[in-house]
């Protein structure tokens, strides 16, 4: 086969390998953005329900300052004049549920996988039973003792108010609906990474003198990876077994 065949042979076998290359390297991109998407997927849940946890932390600590029962004048509880009546006075629980979704921000950032999804059943519990105690737990035990003096006659009723039982529902639902969110899909967000972890691992972890050791520590020269300059093979060139080919010395198959 003559040198001019054997080039145009060699010429038609390049775009065959080119091609398959660029197939390789597409299927490979398509890949990675494909774990690219799903690692942002699941760092946005777990943010949503960071936010959601904030929410009814905030809606539940809001309530517990709003007024609940507005009280007529002249109407007493235990033979004492009562006065209107806010969350934080009538019920003792909303602060608590509210520091529990707090802790449980941190909780939800730390933990992973079996422990993060527990984490949400938990608070979807404590969700749900917040509502209960909003709407049907100890809030309408009230002792009244009727008027007090110079009052009598008077029908007034106390009345519930809206908003304050409103802030207590929403902040339970919000509890639930994080943890459902958690027990559902905990196990398949973001972990925390090294934007979470200490100061002193970061740095310990990027050090390049640490690196360069644990190298030397294992046997491996890190001075190997780079070529010497001069030495012909930075540029491709082959060396020959005699050595590269210089001014006084011909290459192989050269004329002397």
């Amino acid at each position: 086969m003559s040198d001019h065949e054997t080039g145009a042979h060699g010429a038609g076998e390049h775009p065959g390998t080119g091609g398959g290359a660029g197939t390789g390297e597409t299927v490979g991109a398509g890949e990675t953005v494909g774990a690219g998407e799903t690692a942002a997927e699941g760092k946005r849940s777990l943010w949503t329900v960071v936010v959601v946890l904030l929410l009814g932390a905030g809606a539940l600590w809001g309530a517990s300052g709003l007024v609940w029962l507005e009280v007529p004048e002249g109407r007493t509880v235990d033979g004492r004049l009562a006065d209107d009546f806010t969350g934080g006075e009538l019920v003792q629980w909303p602060v608590p549920i509210a520091l529990l979704a707090l802790a449980a921000v941190a909780a939800a950032l730390a933990l992973r996988g079996v422990a993060r999804r527990a984490l949400g059943v938990l608070l979807a519990v404590v969700g749900a039973w917040t509502g209960y105690l909003a709407l049907a737990g100890d809030t309408r035990d009230i002792a009244w003792s009727g008027w007090a003096p110079g009052y009598d006659g008077r029908t007034a009723e106390p009345a519930w108010t809206f908003w304050g039982p409103a802030a207590a529902v929403a902040g339970g639902a919000c509890i639930a609906l994080a943890g459902a969110v958690l027990a559902w899909r905990g196990h398949r967000m973001a972990r925390m990474g090294a934007k979470y972890a200490a100061p002193g691992e970061r740095k310990a972890a990027t050090d390049p003198d640490v690196e360069l050791w644990d190298a030397l520590s294992e046997g491996d020269d890190p001075t190997d990876s780079a070529p010497a300059p001069g030495d012909g093979t930075a540029s491709g060139e082959e060396v020959g077994p005699g050595g590269p080919a210089g001014p006084d010395r011909p290459r192989d198959g050269g004329p002397e």
